[in-house]
């Protein structure tokens, strides 16, 4: 299509963002604060997390959200200057409050109620960017849910303007939850009215309406085999845990919780137990992280449901376990348009544990750090799979006009991913392949993974493949101006910062010691191995790690190539 048309398309997607934020604003300034709260008839326990240590560094004026830190001497947190959006969401979204409260001591009450107050007097005429359903759902939630924290000793015009406040926040939350797109932040919004309707009287119906509709939005978006749209593990975990809370909620409150919420922990829970690493954490995967630590052990206990599932996909990731090792392989296409923002290149691509150890791991996240990070953490070779030379198995919109207008989208994905598995004394065999290299290079990538029984030998081997007189006749094409070069192509493996890593002196084999001294050896046929540099991202620290990768090349000649390679354990842990 023209510039012209991208340059329009461009101002039209302009103007929709500033009419979404002017509309929000005026909904704000629109909002009554009608029949005011004059009084906390019931405190609903509070089920959000915090952190000790965070809480503590906010006392101290080290303010951490969304990935980036900030110190300051000024003592409220609304006197700085937010550097990303993810940023301003937490705070407007008063995600502090929760870290605050983990301290609980009398200096951190006094700071959150002076931020609380702080935000009235500057935001609450509707002014800022706090304005949104979502952020305003969360903050009726946390101030509910630490109202027995943020109320003592509050003198009374202050928390009378803390209720008044409140009063008008959830009149703009009844008229504009439905402004939210479908998915989390939807159920964010929602939240907050379900905790605000068991907190006070005169709420029975909104917290009706509330409650149906987080049924209507479970039955929509969380699909039969307890999975979303966007595939982020992650992304699921948040939202079963505000499920979690709001069904807690709601059961110690005294209301039945809506059925189909209930159905949609009962689909979710399996399904984030099928994504979980030896060490207790998720697998991270299209633009999810970890999560906090403990939080998802934490909340499968508290949803109390017990189910799981043995060899099924999880929401497209297939799993191999044995002793000690655990493995997840991404066996689906990923997120497509119009949600793929986050999305990864990562399809086949592993991540594997040994014990509590991480050891072979993806890159990560970028979001958090920078749109540089994101977008090079997004492409294959950041990724525990085989990519072509800088090509990705999905295309990344290009930098300029279009992703200004679409965002970082996918655009070109796998059509075709075929997975089969099978187990038996023997050990656990899984194949699979995609075809997102068929269309510029008339190639498939076939992985064929197996794991022995006692966990000390995972093998794989991975192929490239012209299977068809058309796909031989693009091969041809995309190497006609080399054609003795034939395709390059390289297999990486990203070691976890942890892994000690040392090339062997001939070049053929990686030694790799965990942090409990187990060592393991990485050996591979076809190709050249290397050990190069690589990094890891972590949400939950300020800076990229440092890190190792395996990377093995070879080139793709005659319509087919392969690569074989195995990690074998040679020495057990000390512990």
């Amino acid at each position: 299509m023209s510039d012209t048309f991208w340059k329009i398309r461009a101002s039209v997607t302009r103007l929709d963002r500033a009419n979404s934020a002017m509309w929000n604003r005026l909904r704000a300034r629109r909002a009554k604060a009608k029949n005011v709260l004059t009084k906390f008839d019931h405190f609903p326990e509070p089920r959000t997390i915090g952190t000790f240590e965070v809480g503590h560094q906010l006392t101290q004026g080290q303010f951490y959200f969304a990935g980036d830190q900030i110190e300051a001497s000024t003592k409220s947190i609304w006197s700085i200057n937010a550097p990303t959006p993810n940023f301003t969401a937490e705070m407007h979204g008063f995600l502090w409050l929760d870290d605050l409260a983990a301290v609980g001591d009398a200096k951190s009450r006094h700071i959150a109620q002076a931020w609380t107050m702080d935000w009235i007097t500057r935001y609450d005429s509707g002014k800022g960017a706090g304005w949104t359903p979502a952020m305003t759902g969360s903050r009726v939630l946390r101030i509910c849910a630490h109202a027995r924290f943020l109320f003592m000793d509050l003198d009374k015009p202050h928390a009378l303007n803390v209720l008044r406040s409140l009063s008008r926040q959830l009149n703009y939350l009844g008229n504009s939850w439905k402004q939210e797109p479908v998915g989390r932040l939807r159920l964010e919004a929602l939240a907050g009215l379900v905790f605000a309707g068991v907190s006070f009287e005169g709420r029975k119906k909104s917290l009706k309406a509330a409650n149906k509709a987080i049924g209507n939005e479970c039955a929509r978006h969380i699909s039969e085999n307890g999975g979303i749209p966007t595939r982020n593990p992650e992304e699921l975990m948040e939202i079963f845990t505000l499920l979690t809370w709001v069904y807690r909620t709601l059961e110690d409150a005294g209301t039945e919780p809506d059925k189909r919420l209930v159905e949609a922990l009962e689909r979710i829970a399996p399904t984030l137990r099928g994504l979980r690493l030896g060490d207790g954490n998720l697998t991270r995967f299209h633009g999810g992280g970890r999560g906090r630590e403990g939080q998802l052990d934490q909340v499968l206990s508290d949803s109390r449901v017990r189910k799981s599932r043995i060899g099924e996909l999880a929401i497209g990731y297939d799993r191999l376990t044995a002793a000690r090792i655990t493995l997840l392989m991404d066996c689906a296409s990923p997120p497509t348009l119009p949600i793929s923002h986050h999305a990864h290149a990562s399809t086949l691509a592993f991540e594997m544990s040994s014990g509590r150890h991480p050891m072979v791991v993806n890159c990560g996240a970028g979001q958090k750090f920078s749109a540089a990070w994101e977008r090079k953490c997004r492409a294959t070779a950041s990724h525990n799979t085989v990519a072509i030379g800088k090509i990705s198995s999905s295309q990344i919109a290009p930098e300029g006009i279009v992703s200004q207008i679409l965002g970082e989208l996918l655009l070109d994905t796998p059509k075709n991913v075929t997975r089969s598995r099978k187990a038996d004394q023997q050990g656990s065999w899984l194949v699979a392949t995609h075809d997102g290299y068929e269309k510029e290079f008339g190639l498939v990538h076939q992985r064929r993974l197996y794991l022995s029984p006692d966990g000390r030998e995972f093998r794989g081997q991975d192929s490239l493949t012209a299977t068809s007189g058309g796909h031989k006749k693009q091969y041809k094409r995309a190497i006609a101006s080399a054609p003795s070069l034939g395709v390059a192509y390289t297999t990486h493996f990203h070691m976890h910062p942890d892994v000690k890593t040392k090339l062997s002196d001939d070049n053929k084999s990686v030694a790799l010691q965990l942090p409990n001294k187990e060592v393991w050896m990485f050996c591979h046929e076809g190709g050249l191995l290397a050990l190069e540099n690589s990094i890891f991202l972590d949400q939950w620290r300020h800076k990229p790690r440092a890190t190792k990768q395996i990377v093995v090349t070879s080139r793709v000649l005659d319509y087919s190539d392969c690569i074989t390679w195995i990690f074998k354990r040679v020495k057990d842990s000390e512990t």
